[in-house]
């Protein structure tokens, strides 16, 4: 026989009437169909309480206030502190409820409780919690040379004939190798400004020239012109550049460069060594002793970085000079593959607003949809194979496709600044690219 339901007040009270009435225990549960021990509990529940005794009660503790074992008095003064200065948090109320005369000599609550307090009867004072993030994974690790490099811009440096310089520094973090420095005039009208595209792109071609390779990856933070909009998953110029050469382009985590800390390190060391007065007299001085003390470190100097043991890089990592993926300047048109970067961007699923004027911005280009589809949300896919961006809107019975446009300015020449027509190969290459989808 299985477990019944629990009594009903109704039946708890036929139980009450049954007892009152003469009946004794044994009949009054015959009558609800419980057992006899749980005839006894109700009828003696109403002798004593009365029928609101047979009543259910809320189970756990009775509820109370955050603050009703303390004085009313905390109560009240910590309430109109909140109201008259609502940006003030639960430790600067309770630091003015210490030095209030009245209170003096009464029992303060702690932080928390005035936070849960707060939360009820003034929750307009208090300011909305932003959700948190999703954690995002730290970069991968390198485990060979040349197999991650990481990249840092080094910025503000102020040279003696009153202009600002920006050093674009990378490192590799196995081998301890300054790869390349550049320094740039960033000096303008108003102030100064963060380094171009072209020219960390000519910092990369520097080190894939000197070193003869291409890393299979390059760490950078998550600045405007290395990885796009924060907004917008749209990927930069510099990145389709980078996958268009078969190279990851990786990022670190928000507000996080100890995820990069070689090339970070990297900062002190050079400016350690180059940023004497007598080489900050102008950029041609300051690229000159960057480029002598960078060579000193890679050949002479005993690093303890990595697993160098005091010796320096080149002695500790001899491989540093085997190319890992050969790489010569005149074979970047043939190590360049714009269909990479097609087959990367169809990994993407865009989510765009339709304007007024039927219009939507793509990657800093505008394409015209459709008036009819004003102010739909459109999911927007990229077609590999016929290089359109594929415009699409939610119906009752799926996906429609409503438009397709052709793509702009994502060429060869947008993304790598040349014209491939102005290279040609004099001697084949035999080329090893690996393919890999973000």
């Amino acid at each position: 026989m299985g477990q019944r339901e629990p009594l009903t007040e109704q039946e708890k009270e036929r139980i009450y009437q049954a007892r009152l009435e003469g009946k004794t225990l044994e009949e009054a549960a015959a009558e609800v169909g419980c057992s006899v021990s749980c005839a006894r509990k109700w009828w003696r529940r109403g002798r004593d309480e009365g029928r609101k005794g047979l009543r259910d009660r809320p189970r756990g503790p009775v509820q109370r206030g955050a603050l009703s074992r303390f004085d009313r008095r905390v109560a009240e003064a910590a309430l109109s502190l909140k109201r008259r200065h609502p940006r003030w948090g639960p430790d600067r109320v309770l630091a003015e409820l210490r030095t209030d005369p009245e209170l003096q000599g009464l029992r303060l609550p702690s932080r928390s409780r005035l936070a849960v307090f707060f939360r009820k009867w003034c929750p307009e004072c208090v300011a909305k919690r932003k959700p948190r993030l999703p954690k995002c994974p730290p970069p991968p690790r390198a485990s060979g040379v040349h197999e991650i490099w990481q990249l840092d811009i080094q910025e503000g440096v102020r040279l003696a004939d009153g202009t600002i310089a920006s050093i674009c520094n990378i490192r590799d973090p196995v081998g301890a190798a300054m790869i390349a420095s550049r320094a740039f005039t960033v000096q303008t009208v108003k102030h100064w400004r963060k380094l171009q595209r072209t020219e960390i792109q000519q910092t990369l071609r520097e080190g894939f020239a000197e070193w003869q390779t291409l890393p299979d990856g390059v760490v950078t933070d998550n600045e405007l012109t290395l990885m796009g909009s924060p907004t917008d998953p749209f990927p930069s110029l510099l990145t389709l550049w980078l996958v268009g050469l078969g190279v990851r382009h990786l990022h670190i985590r928000p507000h996080c460069p100890t995820d990069q800390p070689h090339v970070e390190r990297n900062h002190r060391t050079l400016s350690g060594f180059a940023s004497d007065e007598e080489h900050l007299t102008d950029l041609t001085a300051l690229q000159q002793s960057l480029d002598r003390e960078r060579a000193i470190h890679n050949s002479f100097f005993p690093s303890r970085a990595s697993d160098c043991h005091g010796r320096p890089p080149l002695e500790a990592h001899p491989e540093l000079l085997c190319p890992r993926r050969p790489y010569r300047p005149e074979w970047e048109p043939a190590l360049f593959d714009i269909q990479r970067v097609y087959d990367y961007l169809a990994t993407f699923t865009f989510q765009r607003k339709v304007s007024t004027a039927g219009q939507v911005c793509l990657g800093n280009q505008v394409y015209y949809v459709g008036c009819a589809w004003a102010g739909h949300t459109t999911s927007v896919r990229f077609d590999p194979q016929q290089r359109e961006w594929v415009f699409y809107t939610d119906t009752e019975e799926g996906e429609q496709e409503i438009a397709r446009r052709p793509l702009k300015n994502l060429d060869v020449e947008t993304l790598t600044g040349w014209n491939p027509d102005d290279f040609a190969l004099t001697t084949p290459v035999q080329l090893t690219l690996p393919c890999f989808v973000a």
